[in-house]
């Protein structure tokens, strides 16, 4: 029979492929939620050369869902900014903040990739009187 062939050829291929996609998979090992956890400093760089001191402390909550405290620095005054939401993704993290500056209360969506024990990213802020848009990056402390 010619079918003979054709499955041993298909058995010696699997044989072969199997342990190669084995060792691809094992070689990137996921980032879960618990690579994001601790304590983060480093700066947020906006439009016009603002800019300032950012904080981030994830841990998880009572509810075991990772969470996030947020501190930066806006011209000289600590603003602790509320989470709204948090997404994680891989390496990624997708961060919604509320904040309130001398009655002005905007949101802020930050946007990361998580490198070893950095994160760097894109932020844009929602303001009534001026949205900014600008970068921001953290190291592990």
């Amino acid at each position: 029979m010619k079918l003979r062939p054709l499955v041993a050829l298909l058995a010696l291929a699997f044989s072969v492929v199997s342990p190669v996609l084995a060792a691809e998979t094992a070689a990137k090992p996921a980032t879960t939620k618990a690579a994001f956890k601790g304590a983060f400093a480093g700066k947020w760089q906006g439009q016009n050369n603002i800019g300032g001191v950012l904080k981030l402390d994830f841990k998880a909550g009572a509810d075991a869902k990772l969470g996030a405290d947020v501190l930066f620095v806006y011209e000289g005054t600590d603003v602790r900014a509320q989470t709204k939401s948090l997404k994680v993704e891989g390496d990624k993290i997708e961060l919604v903040i509320t904040w309130e500056i001398q009655g002005t209360f905007a949101s802020t969506k930050l946007v990361g990739t998580l490198k070893g024990n950095d994160i760097a990213g894109a932020y844009e802020s929602t303001a009534a009187e001026e949205p900014a848009k600008g970068t921001w990056s953290v190291s592990r402390s």
